[in-house]
């Protein structure tokens, strides 16, 4: 009896030393604002109704997943731990790496805007030249971003993004005219620091990370549409970046167990003074609640929930007449949106791109309120790859 007790003490131990590498950064993603009026939040009712569903749905995942005790990953190699490191890709400051390692990426993102709401009420351009003298028909944004990652401490992540912006928006004023406005260039520069106060990064279990950051403006906000000879300002939402410094306090819970991964993340983007023309974007709030499923070790699809609000501008640019485009208007720049996401996500493990991660993620919109007449979301989509190394 000794032997046989023995024996299946000797089993247990070697089936602990092989037990699967751990997840360990639950979502990455970067936060730009976008150019675009309406990004919107769900109001008190609807972040309840996120919290509680996260609540019941991380009850739920654990009831069927087995209890496997935390293990400590200090002994595993960079390549395990990135095999088990697929994660969503638009959700910024949830995302860390362990002490040492650094992190270059690359992403790409398209956003189509082709339906004017006023409020929740779609709206046709003849509506909306009954009242202004110039409607938008559509808007198309493309941002390529750089992104850069270093983790001097466990619970301590520095994040820096640069984006380059490629604007188009659509007009047809009332004469039946159609014409196009553009506007390209380096948007503003992203830092945040991101700090674990809550769980071990080495341990899968829960965990809290506090955001700090700020955006430093470095985009323009002197974009100027130049058909005609004469230059005019561009609208509020062409310009390539805010003008001010925007401070971006955020807070994300993350949750693992065996196979799979789960948080909810909020994110506030707060300007602080005037720019140069006489005005600062709205605040911006942002909540993200994910779930993700591990089906291997190089490959996870998720699905997400993203709740924006945007609130007025402040001030007003002198040279942006209100009364011939909606868009020109500080008073109508309100909004907010929540979009269903899905996403796929890939770790290629051998080869030419061993150690490299691939992440596509879109969305659509279910719910926006616009204070408009402006133009709302039709759909996006996120191209990104990353590779991590110490």
């Amino acid at each position: 009896m000794k032997s046989i007790l023995k024996g299946i003490s000797l089993s247990a131990a070697n089936a602990a030393e092989n037990d699967p590498p751990r997840e360990r950064g639950i979502s990455s993603a970067p936060l730009r604002r976008f150019p675009f009026p309406g990004v919107g939040c769900l109001q008190g009712s609807g972040l309840t109704v996120i919290a509680f569903a996260l609540v019941m749905m991380s009850g739920a995942v654990q009831a069927v997943e087995s209890q496997v005790k935390p293990r400590d990953l200090t002994d595993m190699s960079l390549e395990t731990l990135l095999e088990a490191e697929v994660t969503p890709i638009n959700v910024l400051g949830s995302h860390t790496h362990l002490a040492g390692e650094w992190m270059v990426g690359f992403r790409y993102m398209y956003q189509d805007m082709t339906q004017n709401y006023d409020g929740t009420r779609k709206v046709s351009p003849g509506e909306v030249l009954q009242s202004y003298p110039v409607v938008h028909t559509r808007m198309t944004t493309q941002m390529e971003m750089v992104e850069l990652m270093y983790a001097p401490l466990d619970t301590l992540n520095f994040m820096a993004m640069v984006p380059f912006m490629q604007m188009t928006m659509d007009h047809l004023d009332r004469n039946g005219e159609e014409f196009s406005a553009k506007s390209s260039g380096i948007g503003d520069l992203n830092l945040m620091a991101l700090v674990n106060v809550y769980g071990n990064p080495r341990e899968r279990g829960n965990r809290l990370v506090l955001n700090a950051g700020l955006t430093v403006p470095t985009g323009s906000i002197n974009q100027m549409d130049r058909r005609t000879g004469h230059p005019m300002r561009l609208e509020y939402w062409m310009q390539l970046g805010s003008g001010t410094v925007n401070l971006e306090p955020g807070l994300a819970y993350l949750g693992e167990s065996e196979n799979w991964a789960w948080g909810v993340h909020g994110l506030g983007v707060l300007p602080v003074g005037y720019n140069e023309n006489e005005y600062r974007l709205g605040s911006q709030y942002f909540v993200d609640a994910w779930v993700e499923y591990k089906v291997s070790n190089w490959f996870g699809p998720s699905v997400r929930l993203n709740w924006r609000q945007q609130f007025d501008i402040h001030g007003a640019d002198p040279d942006l007449d209100p009364a011939r485009n909606p868009a020109f208007d500080a008073t109508k720049q309100e909004g907010e949106r929540l979009e269903a996401v899905g996403g796929l996500n890939f770790y290629v493990g051998n080869g030419v791109f061993k150690g490299a991660r691939f992440s596509v993620e879109g969305g659509v919109p279910v719910y926006q309120n616009i204070d408009g007449p402006n133009l709302g979301v039709a759909w996006f989509i996120t191209a990104g790859c990353s590779y991590t190394f110490d």
